[in-house]
C-alpha cells in the first residue's frame, strides 16, 4: 500500500510538470486547479502501468524523488512549448515587418499584447495541436516511458540541457522559415513604394498610402498562405517528440 502510494504522488508529480508547459494548457486562461484535477485521474489511470519500486527509505530522499521527477515532466512540456513557440515567434516577425503589430490586442490566453495577427496563427496553432491530439501523444510517451524510466529514477534531467538547445535552435530556424517568405515580400512592397516616392514626392508615400498598402498586401499573403504555414509547422512537431523519446528512454 504505501509503495503505491509513493508511485502515485512520483507519478503525480510527472504528469504535473508536463501539465504546467504544455501548450494550451499552461496559459493564464487555465486556472492552476484545472491542472491540478487534469493530474488527479490521470494518475490514477496511468498508475497500473508504473513500474513498482522500492519505497524511499526517508521523506528527504522521496521529496528528492518528486522534485526530479517533476523536473522532468516540465523538461517534457518545455520541449514541445518551444517547437509551438516557433509559430508564435513567426506571426510576431510578420506583424513586426508588415506594420500590423501597431495595432496591438489583449490576448485573454497569455495575457499579453502581441499583434493581431500573432493572436490569429496562435489560436490556430492551439486549435491544431489538440485538434491533432498532440496532448494525448505527450501523455501516451510518458506512459510508454514509466517501465523504461521508473518512477523515482529521473534521469532524463541530467541530460535535458544538451536535448532542449539543440531543439531551441530547430524552434529558431523554424519560426525565421515560417515568416520568411512574407518578410521577403513585405520587403519588395517597400521597395516598390520608395521607387514610387523618389518618382512622385507628393504622394506623400510612408505616412498614408504606404502602411495601408503594406497591411492590405500583408493580410493578402498571410490568408493565401496560413494553409501552408500551418502545415509546414505541423512537420516539424515530431523533432519535439523526438527529444521527448530521449528524455523519456532508458538512462545513459
Amino acid at each position: 500500500m504505501i509503495a503505491t502510494v509513493a508511485a502515485g504522488v512520483l507519478l503525480f508529480a510527472r504528469l504535473t510538470g508536463l501539465l504546467l508547459m504544455l501548450p494550451g494548457v499552461s496559459t493564464r486562461a487555465v486556472p492552476g486547479y484545472a491542472r491540478v484535477l487534469v493530474a488527479v485521474p490521470l494518475t490514477l489511470l496511468l498508475l497500473p502501468a508504473a513500474a513498482r519500486e522500492p519505497v524511499a527509505p526517508t521523506l528527504s530522499v522521496l521529496f528528492a524523488q518528486v522534485v526530479g521527477e517533476a523536473m522532468l515532466g516540465i523538461a517534457m512540456g518545455f520541449a514541445v512549448t518551444l517547437v509551438f513557440g516557433s509559430l508564435a515567434m513567426a506571426a510576431e516577425v510578420i506583424s513586426a515587418q508588415s506594420g500590423m503589430a501597431i495595432a496591438a490586442m489583449l490576448d485573454p490566453l497569455t495575457d499579453t499584447q502581441p499583434g493581431a495577427a500573432g493572436i490569429l496563427v496562435s489560436w490556430l496553432g492551439t486549435a491544431v495541436f489538440f485538434g491533432e491530439n498532440l496532448h494525448l501523444h505527450c501523455i501516451e510517451a510518458l506512459a510508454a516511458s514509466l517501465r523504461a524510466l521508473p518512477l523515482g529514477h529521473a534521469s532524463g534531467v541530467f541530460q535535458a540541457g544538451d536535448l532542449l538547445v539543440p531543439l531551441a535552435g530547430v524552434a529558431l530556424t523554424t519560426g525565421i522559415q515560417l515568416a520568411g517568405p512574407i518578410t521577403a515580400f513585405v520587403f519588395c512592397v517597400n521597395l516598390g513604394l520608395s521607387l514610387l516616392g523618389r518618382m512622385a514626392p507628393g504622394l506623400q508615400i510612408f505616412f498614408a498610402i504606404g502602411p495601408t498598402i503594406t497591411v492590405a498586401a500583408s493580410l493578402a499573403l498571410l490568408a493565401i498562405s496560413l494553409p501552408a504555414i500551418m502545415t509546414a509547422w505541423y512537420t516539424t512537431m515530431p523533432h519535439a517528440f523526438e527529444v521527448l523519446a530521449q528524455l523519456l528512454g532508458p538512462p545513459r
